[in-house]
């Protein structure tokens, strides 16, 4: 029998040691497709193995469906030095009680530390997301422009809509605060472009002592504003592939949820570093989008190694999904949603979310992360939206008000 001794366990170590240094690293720039996949998943990249930083769900867009991923040196992102100091005076203060309600937040992000080995801390995550000002106080693309693509016969349709929020809870910004303390924040989204759907869309006001929210909409052929069920939250957004309240990423409050879960802390393939913008101007909209072939709906942008936190959300009993699997950067002052994955009530994998950012100079001049684009891939129709953010979209600018953000007031956003 072989007995190993310490000389032969330290020239296993050696050999291993070696044969892991004399396999380079794939080098920055290198397109990931699914004719090299097999062999990229044995090499690394920036030390990391590729078969580790691949996720099961981007190898089955990569073989099945096309997806391309151009390789990118990682960089830190940049944030708002208030939002570092404001986390740091008042970490501690928040908590979630037993309902699963935020309590003592002030701004900042709510909670400045997380355990990635404590599953309850998945609701943190959710949170911190949601009601820190990481992204801006406020925020208005007037328009997102939307791509409505077949993958068996191609492009289908453009549509612009405008997107706007106001974090009348948490803001950086004082003034910006609801002097009650009870609206959390207000959110719109209304479709402008064409003609036939203009005017659809919805205002949701969201509360701080975790009620349903109040949603809005207008009903253009009467003129008027009409006030939804609480649960539109979860309805399918007009013709597109998102739900309400999945608008870049996430658009709900956590407490709504039945449950959160935090599965781990991992390295993944992220666009933090995104080179795509739609362009406003010109014949053509959506050139970056590959529209030669099935199912057309494929951008080449670039991925890069990013720490994350996974996370696992329960709906309640009336929402279409059984659960999300969520992939937030685990950089707390820009938990960056990067990657989602829905499954349907019979837990099959039905629609994948893909949130792309790049750092951004905001109005009020300080530098953070915000979406370019946000791909959203239904698998099981074979249909996909791709939502572009306005390259011309409004961060932290100057005059905003939450009198914008009345239902009687959702008319002249349309405009």
């Amino acid at each position: 029998m072989f007995k190993a001794t310490s000389t032969t366990l330290g020239a296993l170590a050696l050999a291993g040691f070696l044969s892991h240094a004399q396999a380079a690293d794939v080098a920055a720039g290198t397109v990931i497709n699914a004719s090299n996949l097999d062999q990229i998943k044995s090499q690394t990249f920036e030390g990391k193995p590729l078969a580790d930083l691949i996720l099961p769900t981007q190898e089955k867009l990569i073989r099945e469906y096309g997806l391309q991923m151009r390789l990118r040196k990682s960089e830190a992102v940049p944030v708002d030095p208030k939002l570092v100091a404001a986390t740091k005076e008042n970490a501690g203060k928040a908590s979630i009680d037993a309902n699963g309600k935020l309590q003592g937040f002030v701004t900042g992000m709510p909670f400045a530390s997380i355990d990635a080995n404590n599953p309850a801390d998945g609701a943190k995550v959710a949170f911190n997301f949601m009601r820190g000002p990481w992204y801006a106080d406020v925020v208005d693309y007037n328009p997102m422009y939307f791509a409505l693509i077949n993958g068996q016969k191609g492009f289908e349709r453009e549509q612009h809509w405008r997107f706007a929020r106001y974090l009348a809870d948490g803001a950086l910004n004082p003034a910006l605060k609801d002097p009650k303390g009870e609206i959390a924040k207000y959110e719109v989204v209304l479709n402008k472009y064409p003609n036939d759907s203009r005017g659809l869309g919805v205002l949701t006001i969201q509360y701080t002592d975790a009620r349903l929210p109040d949603v809005y909409a207008y009903v253009r052929s009467v003129r008027r504003v009409r006030r939804l069920s609480s649960n539109a939250w979860s309805d399918p957004l007009s013709s597109t592939d998102l739900l309400t309240d999945e608008s870049f990423g996430m658009s709900l409050d956590p407490s709504w949820y039945a449950g959160w879960k935090l599965l781990g802390k991992r390295w993944i393939l992220a666009s933090a570093h995104s080179t795509i913008a739609v362009p406003t101007s010109g014949d053509q909209r959506f050139p970056m989008i590959d529209t030669s072939k099935a199912p057309y709906w494929n951008i080449l942008d670039d991925w890069e190694p990013r720490e994350v936190y996974v996370v696992e959300g329960t709906p309640g009993q009336g929402h279409l999904l059984s659960r999300k699997v969520q992939y937030y950067d685990a950089d707390i002052h820009a938990p960056m949603l990067h990657w989602q994955e829905f499954y349907d009530k019979k837990n099959e994998l039905w629609r994948i979310e893909n949130c792309n950012y790049h750092p951004t100079k905001r109005d009020d001049g300080t530098m953070a992360p915000t979406v370019t684009y946000v791909p959203v891939y239904d698998l099981q129709r074979l249909h996909a939206t791709i939502v572009f953010a306005d390259p011309q979209g409004r961060h932290n600018y100057e005059g905003a008000k939450a009198a914008e953000f009345t239902p009687d007031a959702i008319p002249r956003l349309i405009n």
